[in-house]
């Protein structure tokens, strides 16, 4: 059996008390319908086992351990401290046969408990990654057309000003620093048209009491204000509208946005207080709030994989974040997931970036790539999220079927080597060092 099996069910206060509670009441209800028999000892059927097979079933191994050891223990100490009791034997028979049910019925709860914390996770991880690959498709066509009415003199596009900010992230580690929170806040104020606003971090669901970075005229901020209570509470943006505050409410602001992550971890607010009004539009606070949201993960990203970064500065941070993230689920649920690092050796650079652009569109849906250029060795490093090793295997061969058919080249021409690396659950950085190449000094 697998210790980490039975330790499936994870010991929270809830699942312990009920695992002591549903004995205690099953004990008191067969004292309450038979004193003289309160263990049903002599009954035609043993109903007081129910008491450690529900628990077993519902909570996994361990808890139902402890309600059979009190169902033993009070047995016993009734036997022995209560000789009014009609209890003159041990029903072997019965115990034995009890306690090997309550053990294979908390088996099979364990075995089920961690399949489904294996199946929320995935879905978690998918749902995630869903939220993410839509806000950043919603940033590339927001830029693009931002981009269409750009002057000549202003080339600047929100794809560079948000990868100037993830650079920025990854080097503060994360933190939302003065000087990250006022480059976000004017980049936000450009795009949502606000004239008096401040941007707010957040520690433990608290909004702290100064603003990291603020436009126009500064202002005191009240946390008990309807919008802030309602941005933080319900987790999505807050506006001032005439139907959206009851009679004798009233705020003092116009917009409070949340700087929220894919996992719904809440790093800062917005708070707006004075913006044209044309501007108050819902298209316009869709835009804000995917801003906030897409630089948020990226902080998110920053803070999760600091260690990983700081040995591997080069490697974007999602794809760091992502990995610590799937080496955690590979330690605590045994979900495991691979590396597949495709080295290409050309001299020709451009015949080097078509074959690594091709070969990443072969990713699927929940894959993620990460390119380290080194000429004339260009790395494809792709990230399979709890593809065990025959996936990998299935995505090499697709690999290795694409170079075949669509560029044909010869061992003259360029060089290829594919390898698969597998996250089993330990550190991820010297297995992500070795997919880079980083270790073996090219």
């Amino acid at each position: 059996m697998n210790v980490r099996t039975h330790l499936a069910p994870s010991p929270q206060a809830r699942t312990w008390a009920e695992a002591v509670a549903i004995p205690v009441i099953a004990i008191a209800v067969a004292f309450a319908v038979s004193p003289r028999d309160p263990f049903l000892v002599n009954a035609t059927f043993p109903w007081l086992w129910f008491a450690p097979v529900l628990v077993a079933l519902r909570y996994g191994l361990a808890p139902a351990v402890l309600s059979l050891a009190i169902l033993v223990l009070s047995f016993v100490a009734a036997r022995l401290g209560l000789p009014a009791l009609s209890i003159h034997r041990l029903p072997q028979g019965q115990f034995l046969g009890g306690i090997m049910l309550t053990l294979l019925a908390g088996e099979y709860g364990s075995l089920w408990i961690l399949r489904l914390r294996r199946s929320e996770q995935m879905s978690t991880y998918a749902a995630q990654q869903l939220e993410g690959l839509t806000r950043t498709l919603h940033m590339t066509r927001l830029s693009h057309d931002r981009l269409e009415q750009t002057l000549i003199g202003r080339p600047v596009t929100l794809r560079d000003s948000l990868r100037e900010l993830r650079h920025e992230l990854a080097t503060r580690g994360g933190a939302l620093t003065s000087e990250i929170a006022a480059r976000l806040l004017h980049l936000t104020a450009y795009h949502g048209g606000f004239e008096q606003a401040a941007l707010y971090a957040v520690s433990g669901d608290v909004i702290e009491p100064q603003p990291r970075a603020h436009i126009g005229e500064a202002f005191v901020l009240d946390r008990d204000d309807i919008l802030i209570k309602r941005c933080c509470e319900k987790r999505r943006t807050a506006y001032w509208a005439a139907n959206s505050l009851k009679e004798g409410q009233h705020s003092a602001y116009l917009v409070a946005a949340p700087m929220l992550t894919s996992d719904d971890t809440l790093l800062g607010v917005l708070v707006v207080a004075t913006m044209p009004f044309l501007f108050l539009q819902d298209e316009n606070l869709l835009t804000v709030s995917v801003l906030l949201a897409y630089v948020a993960d990226d902080a998110k990203a920053a803070r999760t994989a600091q260690d990983m970064l700081q040995s591997l500065p080069q490697c974007p941070p999602r794809f760091a974040a992502e990995t610590v993230k799937l080496a955690r689920c590979a330690r605590d649920l045994n979900l495991t997931s691979s590396l597949v690092t495709t080295a290409i050796t050309v001299a020709d650079d451009s015949l080097r970036e078509t074959i690594l652009d091709d070969l990443a569109a072969l990713a699927r849906g929940l894959d993620d790539n990460w390119r380290v250029i080194a000429p004339p060795v260009g790395r494809l490093i792709t990230l399979l999220p709890f593809g065990k090793r025959s996936v990998a295997e299935g995505y090499v061969q697709r690999l290795q079927a694409r170079l075949d058919e669509k560029f044909g080249l010869t061992k003259t021409d360029a060089t290829f080597s594919i390898s698969i690396h597998e996250i089993t659950g330990g550190d991820p950085l010297p297995i992500l060092r070795t997919a880079a190449g980083v270790d073996d000094g090219s």
